[in-house]
C-alpha cells in the first residue's frame, strides 16, 4: 500500500500534550487525501520529520468546485484541537482499563488544544508513584516542567510516560514504565471502583408441574420456588422459599433461608445476619441463624486467589524471568536490577514445581526450582483467612437447637508453612482445633488435631480427639496427580458439632443417643494419570467405619477417558459395598459425537451400562438453535435389559430463553409409564427507570439502560433484549471482577445511535448496577443538498442543527446522512468563515408509517445563504 506523506503528517501533528489521535473529521479528510493521492501537505518545517507539536497545512485544491472559493481546513493543522471541559473518559494504564472518571481538560499554553488534567491524587489512585519518580535522576521538579497548580503534566513529570486521548472512543491511554509504578498483582481492580449499585428489588420465581403415570398409578405434583431480594444502599436483603403441592397431600411450604448480608471493604469480608453456612476450612460446615463476618476471597484479584508460592530472586540487569511450569510458560516478565519478587501467580488445580529462568541482558541464564504442591488449608505468604459465626444451629430434624460460636483462622506464613485453627462453643459442647500444611519437594501435608467434649444428660461426659491428613502432589515427569489423599482418625469419644447437637437432642427428648453413628476412620483418594494424547486413567477409593456399628462402607472407582477425531469416549467400572455387606457393581461404556461442524450441530452420545444383572442402553441427541441460542432441545431413546423384563423408553425435551422468562417442557413414554411436565422461571426487578421482566437473575446482576433502543441484543446472554423503554436485564455478573458487557444493535431503529456499545460494571457482590449507554435519537435522513444553481458543497464541511451539534459532514455529490434530526428543522453548512462560505438547509421530514425506524428517509433540496427566515427552500423527502 503506499504511504501518503499527508497522513504521516496529520498524525504527527496531534502530539502536542500527548498524542490526541484524529477526530471523526479529520478521519475523512486524511482519508480523501490519501485516496486521491498525490496531494502533498505544506510542512511549516525545513526537515522532512516533523517533530512533535509542529504545524502543517493542506493544499485543499482538490476540494475546490469553484476555481474562485477556498475550504478552510486550518483546524486539522495540529491533529484533533480539543476544547476545554469535563470529558467522561475510561482511563487505562499500560493497556489495562482501570477506571471511568471525569477527566477536566485545561488550556495548553501557545496552542489551540487541550490537555487533561490529573491531579497528584489521581495519578497515585492509577498506581502512579511518585516516591519511585522522586528518586529517577531523569525526573523534573513542578518548576522545571513548566506546570503549577493542581495539573500534574504526567509526560513532563514522569521519564518516558506518555498520555494519548482516543476522542471517538472517549478514552485516555496513560503509558507509565513499571519501575515508576506500583506493585499490583494481575487483575487488580481497585476497590474505589467496585460499585455499590441502586436500590432496587427482585423477585426470582421458578415453576413447574409434573405428572407421571405408571403401574395404575397417576401423580401430579406441582411446585414453586421464590427468591427475593431488596437493596438499600450497600445492604442486601434475601429470602428463599418453596410451596409444593401433590394431590391429595397437604400443600407444604418451606422457608430455606431469610438473611441479611453485605460487604467489609476494609478487612475483605461479608457480614451475614440471618440464615447462612459456616465456612468448612477447618470445621465441618453446618447451617446457621445468627450473625457471621467472614472473608471473601472474591475481593482479591484472581492472581491472589487460591495458593501459589512467591517466586524469589536477584537480577544483574534488566532481566526476563521466565516461570513454567510442566513445560508450559506461565508467566514472563522483565524486572530491574536487584532483588525481585513474584506473588501474582495464579493458582493451577493442586501445583507442580515451578521452573523459573532469569535471562541477563547479555544472554547469559540462570535456572531455579520452586516447589508447588497444594492442600485444601494452604494460603499464599501474608494472606489471613477467618471467620466469626455466633447463632443457632439450624436442624430441621432436631426438636431443639443448641446455640454455639464458632471462630477459625488461617495464615501463610511462608512458600512452605500454612498455620490454621479455631474453636467452638455450643450448648453442651467444645471443641478446638490446630494444625498447618507444608509446602515441600514431596508435595502438599496437611495435619490437625481436634479435640472436642460433649456433654450428655444423663449419659456423662464423652471427650475425644480426631486426627485428619491430606496429602497431595504433582509428579512432573509421569504426569501423575495425586490430587487429593484424605484420612482423619477418630477416637470413641469425639464427635463432630452436628453429631453432639444431634445425640445432645435425642437423649433430652427420651430418645437412643447410640443411633447416632460415630465415625471411627476415613479413607478417601484420587488418582489422575495423564498419558497425554493417549487418554488419562483415573481412580477413586473412599473407605469409612464406625465406633457403634459394624462393618465398613467402600467405594472405588476406576475409568479411562481420550478423545478421538471427531468425539470422545470413556469407560469406568465401579464397586459400592454397605456396612451390611450388600454389594453393587457398575460398569459404563460412554461416547459423544457432533453431528456436524456449525455452532449449532447436534452432538450425539451414547451410554450402556450394566448394575446388579441389568443392562441399560441410552442415546441422546441435545443441541441449541437461534441466532443467540435461545432454543436448545434434547431427545432420548433407552433400552433395557434385566432379569425381570425388558423395558424401553423415549422422551425430549426443550427450553426457549426468552428475553422476560424460560421456559421449559419434557415429555417420554415407555413400558408401563409416561410422564409429561411444564415450567417457567424468570425474574421482575424494579429498579429506578422502572419495572423490568428478565430471565432468572444471580445474586449480583445489571440493568442495561439505552434509551431508545429497543430490539438490541445483549452479546453474552442468550435471548435477552432491551424491551420498549430501552431496558434489560443481565442475569449473572462476576462480583469485584471487571465486567465487559456488549450490546448488538441489529434489530433496533436506525433513528437511533449507540455512542458505545460497549461498557463495564465492576459490581459489589449482591449489588444490582445499572450499565447505561448514551444513544442519540431521532430520525435519520440522507440529505442531499448542493446550493442554488446544483453547485456542490465542498466535500469535508461540517454540519450542524440549530443548536450547534455536529450531526454529520458532507460527502461526496453534496449528500450528508444526518442523525437526532427532527420532523422539521434547519441544518446548516459551513466551510470557511465568509458569509459566502455558509448555507442553510431547511427541511421537512415526511411522516412515518408502518413500523417506526424500518427504514430512513431520502431528503433532496438545496443550500441556501441567508438566515432561517430568508429564501426558504424546504427539502422534501420520501422513506426508503
Amino acid at each position: 500500500m503506499k504511504d501518503f506523506p499527508c497522513c504521516r503528517s496529520l498524525v504527527r501533528a496531534g502530539e502536542p500534550g500527548g498524542a490526541f489521535g484524529l477526530n471523526p473529521v479529520a478521519a475523512v479528510v486524511a482519508l480523501a487525501f490519501a485516496v486521491l493521492g498525490g496531494v502533498q501537505p505544506i510542512v511549516a518545517q525545513a526537515s522532512g520529520q516533523a517533530e512533535a507539536g509542529a504545524a502543517v497545512e493542506f493544499d485543499s485544491t482538490f476540494l475546490r468546485v469553484d476555481p474562485n472559493a477556498t475550504v478552510d481546513v486550518s483546524r486539522f493543522t495540529r491533529g484533533n484541537p480539543m476544547s476545554e471541559g469535563v470529558y467522561s473518559v475510561d482511563v487505562l494504564v499500560n493497556g489495562v482499563r482501570v477506571a471511568r472518571h471525569d477527566v477536566r481538560f485545561v488550556a495548553t499554553s501557545g496552542t489551540a488544544t487541550a490537555r487533561p488534567c490529573f491531579s497528584r491524587q489521581m495519578l497515585e489512585t492509577l498506581g502512579v508513584d511518585f516516591a519511585r519518580v522522586a528518586a529517577s535522576s531523569d525526573a523534573k521538579t513542578p518548576a522545571e516542567t513548566g506546570v503549577t497548580g493542581e495539573c500534574v503534566d504526567l509526560a513532563a513529570t514522569v521519564p518516558d510516560a506518555m498520555v494519548d486521548f482516543d476522542f471517538a472512543e472517549q478514552k485516555i491511554a496513560l503509558s507509565v514504565p513499571q519501575k515508576y509504578m506500583r506493585n499490583a498483582a494481575r487483575g487488580y481492580v481497585p476497590p474505589d471502583m467496585w460499585q455499590t449499585g441502586v436500590n432496587a428489588a427482585f423477585l426470582s420465581y421458578n415453576a413447574n408441574a409434573y405428572h407421571s403415570a405408571g403401574s395404575g398409578v397417576e401423580s401430579t405434583q406441582s411446585y414453586v420456588g421464590l427468591n427475593a431480594g431488596v437493596n438499600l444502599g450497600a445492604w442486601h436483603f434475601r429470602h428463599q422459599s418453596s410451596v409444593t403441592q401433590q394431590a391429595g397431600a397437604a400443600t407444604q411450604f418451606d422457608n430455606i433461608a431469610t438473611y441479611l448480608q453485605r460487604d467489609i471493604t476494609r478487612i475483605k469480608s461479608q457480614l451475614t445476619v440471618g440464615d447462612g453456612y459456616t465456612t468448612g476450612d477447618v470445621f465441618d460446615s453446618v447451617q446457621f441463624r445468627g450473625a457471621q463476618i467472614a472473608t471473601d476471597d472474591r475481593m482479591l484479584p484472581e492472581s491472589l486467589r487460591g495458593y501459589a508460592p512467591i517466586v524469589r530472586g536477584t537480577a544483574e540487569s534488566n532481566a526476563r524471568v521466565t516461570v513454567r511450569q510442566n513445560g508450559q510458560v506461565i508467566y514472563e516478565t522483565t524486572v530491574s536490577p536487584g532483588p525481585f519478587e513474584i506473588n501474582d501467580l495464579y493458582a493451577t488445580g493442586y501445583g507442580g514445581n515451578l521452573d523459573v529462568t532469569v535471562t541477563e541482558a547479555n544472554g547469559r541464564t540462570k535456572s531455579f526450582t520452586v516447589p508447588y504442591a497444594s492442600v485444601a488449608q494452604s494460603l499464599r505468604p501474608g494472606t489471613t483467612r477467618f471467620s466469626v459465626t455466633a447463632g443457632e444451629l439450624r436442624n430441621s430434624t432436631l426438636e431443639t437447637n443448641p446455640n454455639f460460636a464458632q471462630f477459625t483462622l488461617q495464615r501463610g506464613l511462608t512458600n512452605l508453612v500454612t498455620v490454621y485453627g479455631g474453636a467452638v462453643a455450643a450448648n453442651g459442647y467444645m471443641a478446638a482445633d490446630m494444625g498447618a500444611a507444608l509446602n515441600t519437594k514431596f508435595g502438599a501435608l496437611s495435619a490437625d488435631v481436634t479435640g472436642a467434649q460433649t456433654q450428655i444428660p444423663d449419659h456423662g461426659t464423652l471427650r475425644g480427639t480426631s486426627l485428619r491428613i491430606g496429602y497431595s502432589k504433582f509428579i512432573d515427569p509421569t504426569n501423575t496427580n495425586i490430587a487429593i489423599a484424605a484420612y482423619r482418625y477418630s477416637t470413641a469419644g469425639y464427635m463432630n458439632l452436628s453429631d453432639a447437637a444431634s445425640v445432645r437432642d435425642l437423649a433430652m427428648h427420651g430418645g437412643n443417643p447410640d443411633s447416632v453413628y460415630r465415625q471411627r476412620n476415613r479413607f478417601q483418594v484420587t488418582l489422575n494419570q495423564n498419558f497425554k494424547e493417549y487418554g488419562t486413567v483415573f481412580l477413586n477409593a473412599s473407605a469409612q467405619q464406625y465406633w457403634n456399628r459394624s462393618g465398613s462402607d467402600v467405594f472405588y472407582q476406576a475409568g479411562y477417558t481420550n478423545r478421538f477425531k471427531y468425539g470422545t469416549y470413556s469407560i469406568s467400572a465401579g464397586r459400592t459395598r454397605n456396612s451390611n455387606g450388600s454389594m453393587s457393581d457398575q460398569i459404563m461404556l460412554s461416547t459423544t459425537l457432533p453431528l456436524g461442524r456449525d455452532q449449532h450441530s447436534p452432538l450425539l452420545s451414547a451410554n450402556l451400562s450394566s448394575s446388579g444383572g441389568n443392562a441399560n442402553l441410552q442415546a441422546n441427541v441435545s443441541g441449541s438453535l437461534g441466532e443467540r441460542n435461545q432454543f436448545s432441545y434434547s431427545g432420548y431413546g433407552a433400552y433395557g435389559d434385566g432379569p425381570g423384563a425388558s423395558t424401553a423408553s423415549a422422551g425430549a425435551s426443550g427450553t426457549y430463553r426468552t428475553p422476560y422468562a424460560q421456559l421449559t417442557g419434557s415429555a417420554s413414554g415407555g413400558t408401563g409409564s409416561s410422564q409429561v411436565s411444564a415450567g417457567i422461571s424468570g425474574s421482575i426487578v424494579a429498579h429506578p427507570g422502572g419495572v423490568t421482566f428478565s430471565q432468572t437473575v444471580g445474586d449480583t446482576f445489571g440493568v442495561i439502560e439505552a434509551p431508545g433502543a429497543a430490539g438490541a441484543s445483549v452479546t453474552s446472554s442468550p435471548g435477552v433484549k432491551l424491551n420498549g423503554r430501552g431496558f434489560a436485564v443481565v442475569p449473572y455478573l462476576t462480583p469485584y471482577g471487571i465486567n465487559t458487557v456488549d450490546i448488538d444493535p441489529k434489530g433496533t431503529s436506525t433513528d437511533v445511535e449507540f455512542e458505545s456499545t460497549s461498557e463495564q460494571a465492576v459490581p459489589r457482590l449482591g449489588s444490582v448496577v445499572m450499565i447505561r449507554y448514551k444513544t442519540v435519537t431521532g430520525r435519520a435522513a440522507l440529505i442531499r443538498a448542493p446550493q442554488l444553481g446544483d453547485k456542490a458543497l465542498p466535500f469535508g464541511a461540517d454540519v450542524v442543527d440549530a443548536t450547534g451539534r455536529t450531526v454529520g459532514v458532507v460527502a461526496q455529490d453534496s449528500r450528508i446522512f444526518a442523525r437526532g434530526l427532527e420532523d422539521k428543522g434547519s441544518l446548516f453548512v459551513k466551510w470557511g468563515a465568509s458569509a459566502s462560505e455558509q448555507c442553510r438547509i431547511e427541511y421537512v421530514l415526511p411522516r412515518q408509517t408502518g413500523k417506526a425506524g424500518a427504514a430512513y428517509t431520502s431528503v433532496e433540496g438545496h443550500c441556501v445563504g441567508g438566515t432561517p427566515t430568508e429564501n426558504t427552500n424546504f427539502a422534501s423527502g420520501r422513506t426508503r
